[in-house]
């Protein structure tokens, strides 16, 4: 099926509104027309009636008053006409005295004292009549009355004013020319946006943008959007691809050598003990493949915000008081680990993950700590935060590891030489965020560092 072309219907649409708005706007002039002509008939009846009342009354007589020739009043006495306003006088029992009686009908109409001129329908034709009564010393009181036809219907207006029927179809031929090219001018940023991401789409290249010109309307915003999640894209995939390659080279360290001691045990293993030194070095490497694997799932998990990990109200306090006192039992190169808390401290939290980010903290400071050094952790408040430090006086983290310090597989050149993949700090900083917290940390290289974590205090929300 064709598709329709929105620049179309966006045209037919702006050429049905400016034709509606046209022939609202013909409407009220057209009724201007017949409103205001109604009223300039009525009132030019009522002057020049009133007019000749007032001649009467100057003239004494009807006859002289109509026979008199002025020239501001140009009246042609013979047929009693003026601006199409046809002119007769009746004698007060209404006996004809003058003027032109072309409607019999007229002679049966009472007199209107009103005044304001009156309507009536002759031979099917509007007419507006107006009478006025006038005095005549030592004469027979007279009426003067006279008759218009009324202001032309709309559709003798429209007949009569043919531009405004031309009107309707010139504005509507105009405003679909004018709203193609409109439409077309307003569509062509949204043809642009539409080809780079086709471009993006069949390319693969994600570092393409849209470039549109900073209008600071919607269609500039749009393309902003567009532009950010291309940009969030191209991290994410970037991302993706160096965690690929860093899991991929970290796995085959240990699959190496599990297949090297395998091989080495089948072609030259000669006795019991070993081929039970080859088994334990297949262990060693197995459980370090099994740590990282199950480090990986967890990343995903808490990044699917997976039901695994429900969050309950925990004491903050008694878990990693707890922890401390476990990890001192096991604690390495005569380092003490202390823990000073502020007051008892409950948050929602998933214990698991919890757990697994003080562990790697704490651990974190014994692995890189000095002798007989110290690991400080500490828990306080500061009003709707809760804030969890971890200081230890090791070897501290220098200026060009620091940025990095928080990707998934990143170790420096000095700890190389340790156990462990580069897993554990990117690991935290994915559970702190999971509980809509914060990591961070100060550093000094040569005298230790100090983390510190900032969860959201509940109670105060």
């Amino acid at each position: 099926m064709k598709r329709k072309s929105i620049k179309f219907r966006l045209t037919i649409w702006f050429t049905a509104i400016l034709a509606a708005i046209c022939a609202v706007i013909l409407a009220i002039v057209v009724i201007s027309f017949q409103t205001f002509g109604e009223m300039d008939t009525k009132d030019q009846l009522t002057e020049i009636i009133n007019s000749y009342s007032e001649r009467i009354k100057v003239h004494k007589t009807v006859s002289d008053a109509f026979q008199s020739d002025t020239e501001n009043m140009e009246v042609k006495s013979i047929d009693f006409l003026q601006d199409n306003i046809q002119i007769m006088a009746y004698h007060e029992n209404g006996e004809h005295s003058l003027g032109i009686f072309k409607f019999d009908e007229l002679d049966e109409v009472p007199y209107n004292s009103s005044p304001e001129p009156a309507e009536i329908t002759l031979d099917g034709t509007k007419y507006y009549y107006y009478d006025s009564w006038v005095n005549i010393p030592r004469e027979p009181d007279i009426w003067i009355r006279g008759i218009v036809p009324a202001q032309e219907s709309m559709q003798s207006i429209l007949m009569s004013h043919k531009f405004l029927l031309l009107l309707i179809p010139l504005l509507t031929l105009l405003a679909f020319f004018g709203g193609y090219m409109l439409t077309g001018n307003f569509l062509r940023p949204v043809a642009k946006i539409t080809a780079t991401a086709d471009e993006i789409r069949r390319s693969s290249d994600l570092t393409k943008r849209i470039e549109l010109p900073d209008t600071g309307d919607e269609i500039y915003e749009l393309a902003q959007t567009f532009n950010s999640m291309f940009e969030s894209l191209e991290q994410t995939f970037e991302s993706q691809k160096q965690f690929t390659s860093n899991a991929s080279h970290e796995l085959r360290t240990p699959v190496s050598v599990i297949l090297a001691q395998c091989e080495y045990a089948v072609e030259n293993a000669s006795d019991k003990d070993e081929l039970l030194e080859v088994i334990a070095a297949v262990q060693k490497q197995s459980y370090r493949m099994s740590y990282m694997i199950e480090t990986l799932l967890t990343f995903s998990r808490i990044e699917n915000h997976s039901d695994k990990y429900e969050k309950t109200p925990t004491d903050l306090t008694e878990l990693i008081s707890s922890l401390c006192d476990d990890l001192n039992i096991i604690s390495e190169k005569g380092i003490k680990i202390t823990f000073e808390s502020s007051g008892s401290v409950t948050l929602p939290i998933n214990r698991e993950l919890f757990i697994l980010m003080m562990n790697n903290l704490i651990r974190n400071g014994i692995r890189y700590g000095k002798e007989n050094g110290y690991v400080k952790v500490s828990l306080e408040t500061n009003g709707e935060k809760v804030i969890i430090t971890v200081e230890d006086n090791g070897i501290g983290i220098s200026e060009e590891d620091l940025p990095h310090i928080w990707e998934r597989f990143y170790r420096s050149d000095k700890s190389r030489s340790t156990k462990g993949f580069g897993l554990g700090l990117s690991l935290v900083k994915e559970i702190a965020e999971y509980h809509n917290g914060t990591v961070s940390v100060g550093t000094t290289e040569g005298k230790g560092s100090k983390f510190k974590v900032t969860l959201n205090n509940t109670k105060h929300q």
